[in-house]
């Protein structure tokens, strides 16, 4: 009774199958590999996100103290609201924006450098960098309005007012006065160029 070629053809199934096996065990850790990949990218992401948004409120609260004149850097507070002011990081009037909405000063900027710490620096008037995140925020004031000078209903995109902005007493005899929106936005540099952008609207004066 001849079994050699029985053999002969079991062993060659063998290594078949010991060659599949082999192929889908590379396949399965280069998936694992991807999949650890994808779970350290997307952790990463969330913290950027969370530490941004942070960054982005601090951010929100630079600029509304600059534009309420209050900020503790005087130089930058927005004290005429009817012009242009660049070195404020202020616009009386809209600026151009990219299909996302945001004002082209701030999309189109570099990344900032960083100086020998590795801290981000930049000259943007009003920047600020997070010490533990090391992310730098920037913002831009932006009034609705498509040109510069006083606020009216043809150039500007106005809300009604009803009391007197100055109102201490009798605040009862109201009295309406049409004011400008504002918008701001905000943009968070990161690690690894990392970007994200934040906007609000205010009812400016």
């Amino acid at each position: 009774m001849r079994v050699g070629p029985l053999r002969r053809a079991q062993r060659g199934l063998s290594l078949i199958v010991a060659l599949v096996s082999l192929v889908v065990m590379i396949v399965a850790g280069f998936a694992l590999f991807r999949s650890v990949d994808n779970a350290n990218m997307a952790s990463m992401n969330y913290q950027f996100m969370r530490s941004a948004e942070q960054n982005a409120d601090m951010a929100f609260n630079d600029a509304i103290l600059a534009f309420m004149q209050s900020h503790p850097t005087a130089s930058l507070n927005v004290m005429d609201r009817n012009t242009d002011q660049p070195t404020l990081s202020y616009y009386a009037s809209q600026r151009e924006q990219n299909a996302d909405g945001i004002p082209l000063p701030l999309a189109q900027l570099a990344a900032p450098s960083l100086n020998a710490d590795g801290v981000p620096t930049s000259d943007w008037p009003g920047a600020a960098v997070d010490t533990a995140s090391r992310q730098m925020r920037r913002y831009l004031i932006e009034r609705l309005c498509t040109a510069t000078g006083p606020a009216t209903a043809a150039n500007c995109r106005l809300y009604e007012y009803r009391y007197p902005r100055n109102c201490m007493s009798n605040c009862g005899a109201a009295t309406t006065e049409w004011l400008p929106f504002v918008r701001i936005t905000v943009r968070i540099d990161g690690p690894k160029n990392s970007v994200a952008y934040a906007q609000m609207f205010l009812k400016g004066d």
